[in-house]
């Protein structure tokens, strides 16, 4: 199975540096032009599915590409959502460093072990992410399959490829409406790109301008 995994494009609280998680925050007009971008790039890509993440966010992104491919099977997959911030969802970067400065310093440092106020727990989203994965090797070996999701989905995929260590994963950078693809075999899976914007040209979204991640 070939899996082509899309982050979604900018959004208006990444714009402005607001934490979302599962709120659901649109794309940014910035966002909508990298989404056309993205499915430019992906236009005579063969697919056989696409599933995405339901906020709309990722959803738009996932919608901008399937104009180019309208036969292809497209479904929603809760199982693609980010993770839940809990309390920090709605807050910004600075609020977020101001109240909950050591659990943040923790969730960079050590996600596995990190719990957000009333947020998800990483061994739920490893367990959803990494379940639906082996749904897809099952049902598509052999195929094409585009995912649009979220920047700590996109991460968890890479990591488990390469076999790391899941503490490592927010040295990993993606930028908005970039692609990841990894291919899984009988034997190893292989990652074949990772967080590649060169479609976006100055569209690209710059890692400094994001902060609440």
């Amino acid at each position: 199975m070939r899996l082509i995994i899309v982050r979604h494009g900018e959004s208006e609280w990444n714009r402005i540096g607001r934490y979302q998680g599962q709120q659901d925050a649109p794309l940014s007009e910035l966002g909508s032009r990298q989404a056309e971008a993205l499915a430019g790039r992906l236009q005579r890509e063969p697919l056989d599915a696409i599933f995405t993440s339901p906020l709309q966010r990722a959803a738009r992104t996932a919608q901008a590409i399937a104009h180019y491919h309208p036969q292809v099977p497209f479904a929603y997959e809760p199982a693609l959502l980010e993770i839940s911030h809990g309390d920090w969802e709605g807050l910004m970067a600075e609020e977020v460093i101001e109240r909950y400065g050591e659990g943040l310093h923790e969730w960079r440092r050590h996600p596995t072990r990190a719990q957000m106020p009333h947020g998800e727990s990483f061994s739920n989203i490893l367990k959803r992410v990494l379940d639906f994965k082996e749904r897809l090797f099952c049902e598509y070996t052999g195929g094409n399959v585009l995912v649009s999701t979220h920047d700590v989905v996109v991460k968890i995929l890479v990591a488990d490829a390469l076999g790391m260590d899941m503490d490592r994963i927010n040295r990993i950078w993606v930028t908005n409406a970039s692609i990841s693809v990894i291919e899984y075999g009988d034997e190893l899976p292989y990652l074949v790109s990772l967080s590649e914007a060169c479609h976006l040209g100055r569209l690209e979204t710059a890692r400094e301008r994001q902060k609440a991640i």
